[in-house]
């Protein structure tokens, strides 16, 4: 269930994220990488929420600041690879296939992220560690 709850959240997240970074590349004439970064750091604040309050919920979770502190720091391996994948498949493929370059970042972004997530962020104490989830 937990990954299942990652890929629902994950999708609301990117439905914002490519929402943003589109508008601000076609509609403000922003770079293709700059705008992706944009989506990201916007959608970023919602998924934390949701993945703290309901994905890697164990007990009575409640935002937390140092799980925030660690979430920024997992976002900053996550931004890099979905930056340098946009960065590289625009030198490949050029910034005509503005939608499928940002989505094959998201892509990139969703396995670094949820990767880091379960096992830096969100990590259950180890008395949790019963396997359910």
């Amino acid at each position: 269930m937990e990954a299942a709850r990652f890929f629902v959240v994950s999708v609301a997240g990117l439905v914002l994220d490519l929402g943003v970074a589109w508008s601000a590349a076609r509609l403000l004439g922003v770079p293709l990488w700059l705008a992706a970064a944009a989506g990201f750091v916007v959608a970023a604040g919602l998924n934390y929420a949701l993945h703290e309050l309901w994905t890697f919920r164990s007990g009575a979770r409640q935002l937390s600041v140092v799980r925030a502190l660690r979430y920024g720091m997992a976002l900053v391996a996550t931004l890099a690879a979905r930056v340098v994948g946009v960065a590289a498949l625009v030198a490949v493929f050029g910034d005509s296939h503005a939608l499928p370059v940002l989505v094959a970042g998201a892509g990139i972004s969703f396995c670094v992220n949820y990767l880091v997530s379960k096992y830096f962020v969100f990590l259950k104490p180890a008395g949790l560690q019963d396997g359910t989830s």
